[in-house]
């Protein structure tokens, strides 16, 4: 049954925003969750993969949803420095988890090559992921800014 009514913007708005606050509420339990099981209970991954899977899905869901919508989600005028450096602490970020992993299981079978490559690897794959997503996200807004000049001079 579809309600015909008039709805009120301000109503509107604020459901939209519970909605987005339960979302990112879920979020942040299954990331504490997955933490709790892992650092915690000392549970194999198999009991907290699922858990991994919808953060992810989830975080990917709410970047392919904002591109198509429309949303800026980088600066349209972002520059490759900002990039390079968003990249870099991606990287440093990773070699931190994997070293903590490390650490927790008390391996510490790794040595510095391994660091180097670890840190230059997902530097550049952070690297190569964010310029996909800026790249994607231009386009995305390029095309928003011309089909908004086409409805202007249609007006006209």
């Amino acid at each position: 049954m579809k309600k015909n009514g008039v709805q009120d913007e301000r109503a509107l708005a604020q459901k939209h925003k519970i909605r987005s606050d339960t979302c990112n509420l879920l979020l942040g339990v299954l990331i504490i969750s997955a933490l709790v099981k892992e650092y915690i209970f000392k549970a194999p991954i198999s009991q907290y993969t699922t858990e991994i899977i919808c953060i992810f899905g989830a975080f990917i869901y709410i970047n392919i949803r904002n591109i198509i919508a429309g949303n800026d989600l980088y600066n349209t005028n972002y520059s490759s420095k900002k990039l390079v450096i968003r990249s870099l602490i991606n990287g440093f970020i990773i070699c931190v988890i994997v070293g903590t992993v490390d650490y927790v299981y008390g391996k510490s079978v790794y040595d510095k090559f391994f660091w180097l490559f670890c840190f230059v690897f997902s530097t550049i794959v952070s690297f190569l992921g964010f310029s996909l997503m800026h790249i994607i996200n231009k386009k995305r807004q390029k095309k928003i800014v011309e089909e908004l000049d086409i409805e202007e001079n249609d007006i006209e």
